[in-house]
């Protein structure tokens, strides 16, 4: 697999962080990609799916206790 830049991508681990108006969260040693020739950090499809889904009930759960409200979308659940 090659980086946009033409860079060789490589197997090894990185961070992701994310800060929202209710949280900030920190997850390490997540499989990833890093380019050799532009230090480019890429995760796989699966890996991204994972996170997302991860942030958004973190981000749900986070604005309910801030704010005592339940969420009123049931696909939440």
């Amino acid at each position: 697999m090659d980086c946009d830049c033409g860079g060789a991508l490589l197997d090894g681990k990185s961070s992701y962080r994310v800060s929202r108006k209710y949280f900030s969260l920190i997850i390490d040693d997540i499989p990833a990609y890093k380019c050799t020739r532009c230090d480019k950090v890429l995760f796989d499809e699966d890996t991204v799916d994972k996170i997302q889904k991860l942030v958004n009930r973190i981000e749900r759960d986070m604005k309910e206790i801030v704010t005592g409200k339940m969420s009123t979308n049931l696909y939440d659940y």
